[in-house]
């Protein structure tokens, strides 16, 4: 019995609930048209910079549970599962949870700022500026570590950095200042957030 509520506390933590929201709300969105749609999505909380900027708020956080199709969707998950599972072995539930909220509006608040800069306009949506607000957290607890925490090295975290912002911005129809805006926040949430543990060594007198 006893081994079975530790798998149930091990499956149900705040990475895995964050992700069946995402899911859910993409389900429910299927059900109701077409998530393929940026009208459709536009219409049902995705980020678009004129309506942020005439009092529609919400769309900041709205927008991080909206997802452009099964494959969008998919892609995101797969990273945040794994990802948010190497966070949570050095963060407290509720710090991985504003650490991603913060992020993702981090993200989308940096979209909207190079949105108005260029003069491009388009309907946002997706969990990206969250997820890389994790990679933007890993690092620096990587860095608080001494350069290694568990299996993960500086020099392989600032690969897969470099690797999944590089490719924002070499992919077409990818919101690469979305990433980059939540990963910068992650990084800087996580220096406020995170303290590294300190190992206590007991010295026993004869």
């Amino acid at each position: 019995m006893e081994n079975r509520n530790e798998s149930i506390k091990k499956w149900l933590n705040i990475n895995v609930i964050l992700i069946a929201v995402n899911v859910l709300v993409w389900l429910i969105m299927c059900v109701k048209g077409d998530t393929r749609s940026a009208q459709f999505m536009y219409e049902h909380g995705a980020m678009y910079p004129p309506d942020v900027l005439s009092g529609e708020w919400y769309r900041l956080i709205s927008a991080m549970f909206l997802h452009f199709g099964a494959e969008h969707l998919i892609s995101n998950m797969f990273m945040q599962y794994f990802l948010g599972d190497m966070l949570l072995r050095a963060l407290s539930q509720w710090k991985f949870a504003l650490i991603y909220v913060l992020a993702g509006i981090g993200g989308n608040v940096t979209s909207l700022v190079m949105m108005l800069l260029t003069g491009e306009f388009a309907v946002a949506a997706g969990a990206s500026g969250a997820i890389y607000g994790i990679i933007g957290a890993l690092l620096w607890v990587v860095l608080r570590n001494g350069g290694k925490f568990e299996s993960i090295s500086v020099p392989r975290m600032l690969l897969a950095t470099a690797v999944y912002i590089g490719y924002g911005f070499t992919t077409e129809g990818v919101d690469a200042w979305a990433h980059l805006g939540g990963a910068l926040v992650g990084f800087l949430a996580a220096i406020i957030l995170y303290r590294k543990k300190i190992s206590v060594v007991i010295e026993q007198w004869d």
